[in-house]
């Protein structure tokens, strides 16, 4: 009998835990670095290289679910472009799920939390290759 009742409590706390971290995310945010690691070698964009090259990357989470981005990250003579869809976590997972005309696609991200700032990393299935991405609460 103990024994659900310390599962119970265990559930409630998860659930309550994973609550407290979407309400975290909740927001809009607007990247300041861009990492790309392929083959073992890293190449880096900081805040002021994405600016001076006139790069734009805005994620949108909504307390409903719902999820936005309006980005640009090939300078200022590429027109901004805009994704719609939905938005969950599941531990350190965020989970996007995209749907254009033409495409569904869910992407995979592990987060971690650093006050207001978020880094999101995808790393690819078949090798080392991944990106990691800061962004900065707006």
């Amino acid at each position: 009998m103990k024994l659900k009742y310390l599962l119970l409590i265990l559930l409630i706390s998860v659930i309550g835990l994973q609550a407290a971290n979407n309400k975290m995310l909740f927001g809009i945010w607007e990247i300041v670095e861009f990492k790309m690691v392929q083959r073992g070698v890293e190449t880096v964009s900081d805040v002021k290289t994405l600016r001076d090259a006139g790069a734009v990357w805005d994620m949108y989470f909504n307390a409903d679910g719902t999820f936005k981005q309006d980005f640009n990250m090939r300078g200022n003579e590429m027109k901004m472009e805009t994704e719609t869809g939905k938005w969950r976590t599941v531990n350190d997972s965020l989970y996007i799920y995209l749907q254009t005309d033409t495409l569904a696609a869910t992407l995979k991200y592990s987060y971690i939390l650093l006050g207001d700032v978020v880094v999101f990393t995808m790393q690819n299935q078949r090798n080392n290759d991944k990106i990691i991405t800061r962004f900065r609460r707006k």
